[in-house]
């Protein structure tokens, strides 16, 4: 899907999510009506007051009179608010029952913020990120939790249990401290099977439900976002740009993706240095060790990535788990 498509079946989302609200609403002030039919003659009154109050100030004849019954509505109309929260808390329920409820209170979720020009709310950017930077390698990865860790799994055998575990226990802690661990970034580094991409699919989980933006995305996609930056035949492509300014990357099997000149280590080594300089945070998963690495993007790239004032390596060894 272009972006365009991303954007229009997001707005649909938006709409549909709209309705149910207005749904629960009506839900609730039907619940609290049951228990307290005053607050229906209320709403009534309220709504009354409203449009006569319009036509009042329409026909008056003078400053005064028109300011007059905007006073006399806004008085009344906060005495009819006050009696109904009294109403409310009266029958039991929160104070809120009967305002309208948001996925996302800063845009009241419409996906737009500000005036005109409007522009798109952070909530609708991070999920827009999200599904146009995930893609099948990554299917079933919101099964993938620290909840659903489950060590009975790993061999006991040269001490892969203990290190699984340990390596657990950095990454769900770095998940929960994000963005205050005391490392920006994170390096799970070791042969395949051993558990570094649930545990970075773990880190994104905890990440985005604590609220916070982030991408995760393969190394393949990766490339194909700088390949496209590269090529240029898109002047609204901005795929790249969001993999730089996104809060969070996640980047699983980085050193999978195609090497082709000019591209590859140009755009990762401009990708790792531009997010480091704006102090944005990166976990990366790879097979490769620190030699691999160096033999493969070379030494800037790879001084990036094992920067040890910034980032925190988990080594991964033992069987492949996948085989167990």
């Amino acid at each position: 899907m272009t972006r365009a498509e991303h954007i229009r079946a997001l707005l649909e989302d938006y709409a549909r999510q709209r309705a149910l609200n207005e749904e629960d609403q009506q839900r609730r002030f039907r619940e609290a009506v049951e228990k307290a039919p005053r607050i229906a003659e209320l709403r009534q009154e309220s709504a009354e007051l409203a449009l006569s109050a319009m036509r009042s100030i329409i026909s008056g004849h003078t400053e005064a009179e028109r300011r007059a019954v905007a006073e006399n509505m806004k008085a009344r109309g906060l005495a009819i608010n006050a009696e109904m929260r009294a109403l409310v808390r009266d029958a039991g329920f929160p104070e809120d029952q009967l305002e309208p409820r948001y996925r996302c209170p800063v845009c009241r979720d419409t996906g737009y913020v500000g005036e005109a020009p409007a522009r798109f709310c952070e909530c609708f950017e991070a999920r827009l990120r999200r599904r146009q930077y995930e893609d099948g390698t990554m299917a079933g990865a919101d099964r993938q939790n620290f909840e659903r860790f489950d060590a009975s799994l790993i061999p006991e055998a040269d001490g892969q249990r203990e290190q699984l575990i340990k390596h657990r226990r950095l990454c769900e802690t770095y998940a929960d401290q994000y963005p205050d661990f005391p490392y920006p970034n994170l390096l799970l580094t070791g042969g395949g099977g051993l558990g570094k991409t649930f545990l970075l699919n773990c880190v994104y989980e905890r990440v985005i439900s604590r609220g916070y933006s982030a991408i995760r995305i393969t190394a393949f996609r990766m490339f194909e976002a700088m390949r496209q930056q590269h090529v240029g035949n898109d002047e609204s492509y901005q795929g790249f740009a969001a993999l730089i300014e996104v809060p969070l990357l996640l980047i699983d099997d980085l050193g999978t993706e195609p090497m082709m000149r000019n591209i590859t280590v140009e755009y990762l080594f401009t990708l790792l240095n531009e997010r480091a300089a704006n102090r944005r945070h990166t976990v990366i998963a790879t097979n490769l060790s620190p030699v691999e690495l160096k033999e493969r993007y070379g030494e800037r790239v790879a001084s990036r990535v094992l920067d040890r004032s910034a980032c925190a390596t988990l080594k991964f060894t033992g069987k492949d788990l996948r085989k167990v």
